[in-house]
């Protein structure tokens, strides 16, 4: 009987602790969403995301890194969600790092979850303590805390609950590190993904990486496949730079951008290169409910892994197809110094140079620089993308005044078609001349061509010496906490 009664004073003091934790320390964080956005009936659960993952077209893979996939309710958008997880199932992790935003509360950078577990109907999920201290313990950005993970007041974050479930039927037991974003910029990213990659690294950890995020709101199934779409392809090009641009500055719609762009980033840092949609569609899709199609949610799931075969640096451009490009790039300075307002026409075949890429177009005369602009963000194709390229240079160049109409037999012409921006952690990555390098930090930037430092005979050091320079900042700028360095190729044509 004293046994008895000892087991059932210990089994009500758990739930009370799931339940109920007490005030001032954080244990069980209970299910908060369970009867909302899924059963909260364990066996109807099970029997939902059983359903999810048979109906799924995904084969499993052992290489995925991470993951990104949808947090509304199971109804709407558990049978996208279904397909990323499928291709994980069974395989061996120490622990799922889950990256979810914040829609009920305000703070700064991220908070790593100070409990033992998250609770849903399916049971605990507990967290790797000496991984989520050791994330957490890296810059003043990322912290443990009950930010964004708390149960009480009026709402509670669903954004990461809603993706346990599913981890737990697919990789049962793994334990986990649950962090909510509460500000999404680029410092705040870049530091997350810093910590996570140094902290797997020191640990020698082996992770699933999991981005909660959803896509575009309330707006009608055309213009939400078509918003959306621009976040799908950047994923697929693995253009983590452009999504970060464009999701930070609400240019494009996903809740959870900053959760994609640090599992981009932390996976690639460690050891992935390709990026694949699984699924890209809306709620008005779903084949468990009706909803209204002039007012959807878009949602989207795809998977970052490892490929020994993934080459997408640079495109193939074929001899015949770069002098176009030349010729658009000459043609675009020759009218705009004759002040001609003409759009170059270039028949060209449209799948070699319908790609999105970013361009550079410089400007030599007599050998010195006569001017050199473009863009770092790939999104035109290679004829408008030189174009609008190659006008920059000839006349907005805040080094040069406009290219004069009398200069125009003088000069010679470059095209740089550059790959995406790859984020690097290490010097030592960067080898000149086969490398262009971005530097950020705050609000300034600079960026040398892949050619300068052959053309200057600069070394690693020189390089990013003269790179802070030109960006404003002092020469050791790139040794800052704070800098963010980034490499591409260039295809120079000439």
């Amino acid at each position: 009987m004293i046994y008895v009664l000892i087991i059932l004073m210990i089994s009500f003091t758990r739930l009370c602790s799931q339940d109920a934790p007490s005030s001032d320390k954080v244990t069980y964080r209970p299910p908060t969403v369970a009867g909302s956005f899924y059963p909260e009936n364990a066996d109807e659960l099970k029997q939902w995301i059983k359903k999810y993952l048979d109906n799924a077209k995904q084969k499993k893979n052992q290489n995925v890194v991470a993951l990104v996939a949808p947090h509304a309710g199971y109804v709407y958008s558990g049978w996208i969600a279904g397909n990323a997880y499928k291709s994980v199932q069974g395989n061996k992790y120490d622990a799922v790092i889950i990256i979810a935003p914040s829609h009920v509360s305000a703070f700064r950078g991220s908070s790593v979850f100070d409990g033992d577990a998250y609770v849903t109907p399916l049971g605990e999920s507990y967290v790797d303590f000496e991984l989520s201290k050791e994330i957490s313990n890296h810059n003043k950005l990322v912290r443990m805390s009950r930010d964004g993970h708390d149960w009480k007041g009026d709402r509670a974050e669903h954004s990461l609950e809603v993706q346990i479930p599913f981890i737990q039927t697919v990789l049962p037991k793994t334990k986990i590190v649950p962090i909510v974003m509460g500000s999404q910029d680029f410092e705040s990213a870049d530091a997350l993904m810093k910590a996570i990659v140094f902290s797997v690294k020191k640990l020698n950890r082996k992770v699933l990486i999991v981005a909660s995020s959803d896509l575009s709101h309330y707006h009608d199934e055309k213009t939400a496949n078509y918003l959306d779409e621009q976040i799908v392809n950047a994923f697929d090009k693995f253009d983590y730079f452009r999504i970060a641009l464009n999701t930070f500055s609400r240019r494009w719609e996903a809740c959870g951008g900053g959760p994609i762009v640090v599992a981009m980033m932390s996976a690639e840092q460690l050891g992935a290169n390709k990026a694949q949609t699984l699924i890209h569609s809306t709620s008005a899709n779903s084949p468990y409910i009706k909803t209204d199609s002039s007012r959807v949610v878009g949602y989207f799931t795809g998977i970052i892994y490892k490929d020994e075969n993934s080459d997408d640096l640079l495109p193939l451009i074929s001899n015949e197809n770069r002098r176009k490009l030349l010729e658009v790039a000459k043609a675009t300075i020759i009218n705009t110094a004759k002040d001609k307002d003409e759009i170059v026409n270039i028949d060209v075949p449209p799948s070699e140079l319908s790609g999105e890429y970013a361009t550079f177009v410089t400007i030599h005369k007599h050998g010195q620089l006569r001017g050199c602009m473009g863009h770092t963000i790939a999104d035109k194709n290679l004829i408008a993308a030189v174009e609008e390229s190659a006008k920059l240079a000839c006349s907005k160049d805040p080094r040069f005044s406009a290219v004069d109409e009398s200069e125009l037999d003088e000069l010679e012409y470059e095209v740089t078609v550059l790959s995406r921006m790859k984020r690097v952690l290490n010097i030592d990555e960067i080898e000149p001349g086969r490398d262009g390098v971005l530097l950020r930090l705050g609000y300034n930037s600079g960026l040398f061509l892949p050619q300068v430092a052959t053309e200057q005979n600069w070394d690693r050091k020189t390089l990013l010496e003269q790179l802070g320079r030109k960006a404003g900042l002092s020469k050791d700028a790139y040794k800052e906490e704070n800098a963010e360095l980034y490499i591409f190729r260039g295809m120079v044509i000439k």
